[in-house]
């Protein structure tokens, strides 16, 4: 079943994500409401975990997980409200389509250990038993899914949706992080020494950043892991990332500099950590970081790997 409350206006709920994206963390501590609380969605209603039964249930779920300052709304394609990748997947796969609408103000750390429980909950519940698991996160919601694998995967008895999770697809994701963040990161520090108090003024401001922003600066999704070096991937998945391209090719200064716009290739695909193993990577050039969310060429590339 989904549950019955009223649903915000879409401006309302586009404003709360975009406030919560900067200051959730400081929302959630004193439990306003537009601090967003972690739940997954089934055709824009929110999903009643403890009790899901309805006629769209299947053996195999296909999980959209957002990024920071989005809604699960930002997979939807232009002009077709309600259809994205998981919709699609889901007729090929004959699977249920599902979103996570979180907080991204929050550690990506702490969102992980939610979406660990959230879909051993799901997984325990689900009205059919669970055979295929197939998680796909754009930017950041690609992080708070290697976290949420990665802290199920340590737990003394594994959580139980880890044996049914087949793939992660992750989208545009910082792993080791986002230049944007660290250039705002880097200035805050310079501005923060500076002799005068207006110019240090503005360091105070660039300072105001979520957790879940400050963690974009080296692609944290623990706090204990290192800087240059992120957690394993989960072993036995299929994992693969993509990375878009503002200019036409990677050796183009503009791509090379930027990358898609906020997320480099060389930090979407993960290329310092020697210890992972990729299934797949896919680049696609002149397709921005908002549009990787979106496009018939990245869902042709999706069909391709998982169905």
């Amino acid at each position: 079943m989904v549950s019955s409350h009223r649903i915000p206006a879409k401006w309302q709920e586009q404003t709360s994500a975009i406030v919560s994206g900067f200051l959730g963390e400081w929302l959630h501590q004193r439990q306003n409401p537009m601090a967003f609380s972690m739940d997954l969605r089934f055709q824009d209603e929110v999903l009643d975990i403890a009790n899901p039964s309805f006629d769209a249930a299947r053996p195999t779920l296909v999980v959209l997980v957002h990024g920071l300052t989005e809604l699960e709304t930002v997979f939807d394609y232009p002009e077709r409200p309600g259809e994205n990748y998981a919709t699609e997947l889901a007729v090929q796969l004959d699977a249920t389509p599902l979103s996570l609408r979180y907080n991204s103000g929050r550690s990506i750390s702490s969102n992980g250990a939610a979406f660990d429980q959230l879909l051993a909950e799901l997984v325990a519940h689900w009205p059919v038993p669970v055979e295929r698991l197939i998680l796909i996160g754009h930017s950041m919601g690609g992080l708070v899914t290697r976290s949420a694998c990665y802290q199920a995967s340590r737990q003394p008895s594994p959580s139980p949706w880890l044996c049914k999770l087949e793939s992660c697809v992750y989208i545009g994701s910082p792993h080791e992080g986002s230049w944007l963040a660290r250039a705002a990161h880097k200035s805050a520090d310079v501005l923060g020494k500076a002799p005068r108090d207006y110019v240090r003024a503005i360091a105070d401001f660039l300072n105001v950043r979520s957790p879940g922003i400050h963690d974009l600066t080296e692609g944290n999704i623990h706090p204990d892991h290192e800087a240059l070096q992120q957690p394993p991937l989960v072993e036995g998945v299929r994992h693969y990332a993509v990375a878009g391209l503002l200019a036409s090719q990677s050796s183009h200064p503009v791509s090379r500099l930027f990358g898609d716009a906020l997320v480099q290739e060389s930090s979407a695909t993960g290329s310092r950590q020697t210890e992972w193993k990729l299934t797949a990577t896919a680049v696609f050039p002149r397709i921005d970081h908002i549009r990787l969310s979106h496009h018939p060429l990245v869902y042709r590339q999706l069909k391709e790997w998982l169905v």
